[in-house]
């Protein structure tokens, strides 16, 4: 077949699909990444516990002249599986290549290349396949009368009625519990009905931390009441400026609160 002219020529050689050995795979320090950190060591001690031959893809490796195999990409496996020492054997895609240089570039590139998933697209993933945690999330986002956007951009807002912060949603769940994940989003589908939520998760956060403990006397009420004196897109704003999520929801918890305290008629008139 020929190739289609607005197409580059391809480049490289195709490779050999190969079961090796762990003890003749190796790493290479000169480029190789250190799995001598705090993240690296929780990975590869989670893989080597629960490993699954339906997750391991193949390692992509240099067979050197020497008929070394140096990997590219897929240490953690690797190294897994050498914990474990009942796997003797790892799926590889071996490539000859150049030099070491060549190597190190094939490694930069595979991990530039590589596009993490997002969180709304792991949520919508774990929903397919009948996830416990993502099933509740979605029971309560239905049940407050919203939808999870199924995308989410930097640039814009999603819909009216959409919400995108699900990693605040699932940790306002572990933390403070469903109730109260609950209670926050109702209330912001009571205060902004209509609205594009561009702040929603800096406010859900800091309605979450009312809601978590409130004092006897507190009044659901009137939190709804004084939501309802600005729109999302005020409240959210008055937090500009402060980075984090938490750093911004504690700032917001602190306003709707000064807020909530203040005679009904100078919160009308904010």
């Amino acid at each position: 077949m020929k190739r289609p002219p607005h197409y580059a020529p391809i480049e490289g050689t195709m490779p050999s699909i190969e079961w090796i050995h762990v003890e003749r795979l190796s790493i290479d320090h000169a480029y190789q990444r250190s799995p001598e950190n705090d993240a690296s060591r929780r990975l590869i001690i989670h893989i080597a516990a629960k490993f699954d031959w339906r997750l391991c893809l193949p390692l992509v490796v240099s067979r050197r002249p020497d008929d070394t195999y140096v990997i590219i990409d897929g240490q953690h496996r690797w190294l897994a599986a050498r914990r474990r020492g009942d796997i003797l054997q790892l799926p590889c895609c071996a490539f000859r290549y150049e030099s070491t240089q060549e190597e190190a570039r094939m490694f930069i590139l595979a991990n530039r290349s590589r596009r993490p998933i997002s969180r709304l697209d792991d949520y919508f993933a774990a929903l397919a396949a009948g996830d416990e945690d993502a099933l509740e999330i979605q029971q309560i986002v239905t049940d407050a009368g919203f939808e999870v956007a199924r995308k989410e951009s930097p640039a814009s807002s999603p819909p009216a009625g959409k919400i995108a912060f699900i990693s605040a949603n699932a940790t306002a769940i572990r933390r403070s519990g469903a109730p109260v994940a609950s209670a926050a989003l109702t209330d912001m589908a009571v205060a902004f009905r209509g609205q594009k939520l561009g702040h929603g998760g800096a406010i859900f956060g800091a309605l979450v931390k009312i809601l978590h403990k409130p004092k006897p006397e507190f009044d659901p009420d009137r939190l709804v009441s004084t939501l309802l004196a600005r729109s999302a897109d005020e409240w959210g704003r008055s937090a500009n400026g402060l980075r984090g999520g938490d750093v911004r929801s504690t700032a917001l918890q602190k306003m709707i609160m000064e807020a909530y305290n203040k005679p009904a008629l100078a919160i009308a008139a904010q």
